[in-house]
């Protein structure tokens, strides 16, 4: 939330004093914990690791799977990666927040740095730490259809 009378960050475990870059600051150390998190080989570690960047009951999804809580998705890391030996995964953009999102673009590396996996994710935040994430892989798909505009006809037609 903004504060009306300062336009600062309020109600994310920032104070009234806190502005924007703060939290950019904040959201973007939890994206990067996030991925040492998902790196980490050793459960118990992970697990540890995910609880220092994501709130208790933080609810994940991706195509191939989905976990509500930290240790459901230290399990649900295992599971994804266990066919990767010597994979990481790595964030590749910048971190791109407003209100209490974000999204950032990731790559799964192999053992000589080569992407084998790239898409997005997109995640909710509060004074806890991350609470939603989603992952997508890959690009969006193209349309497949087109839309025509048409002056005066009063909106798309396709």
């Amino acid at each position: 939330m903004t504060s009306p009378t300062t336009g600062a960050m309020t109600g994310l475990g920032f104070g009234a004093a806190t502005g924007p870059a703060s939290v950019q600051t904040r959201v973007d150390g939890l994206a990067d914990r996030l991925y040492t998190a998902w790196a980490q080989p050793d459960p118990d570690t992970r697990t540890r690791l995910l609880a220092g960047c994501c709130a208790d009951q933080v609810s994940y999804a991706n195509p191939l799977g989905a976990a509500v809580g930290v240790d459901a998705l230290s399990a649900l890391i295992g599971e994804f990666l266990g066919p990767y030996p010597g994979h990481r995964p790595v964030r590749v953009s910048a971190v791109d927040v407003h209100h209490d999102r974000a999204r950032w673009e990731w790559g799964l590396r192999d053992s000589i740095g080569q992407v084998v996996l790239a898409g997005l994710d997109v995640a909710t935040f509060d004074q806890h730490g991350l609470t939603t994430i989603s992952t997508f892989f890959g690009p969006p798909q193209p349309l497949t259809r087109t839309y025509t505009y048409t002056h005066g006809q009063g909106g798309p037609r396709g």
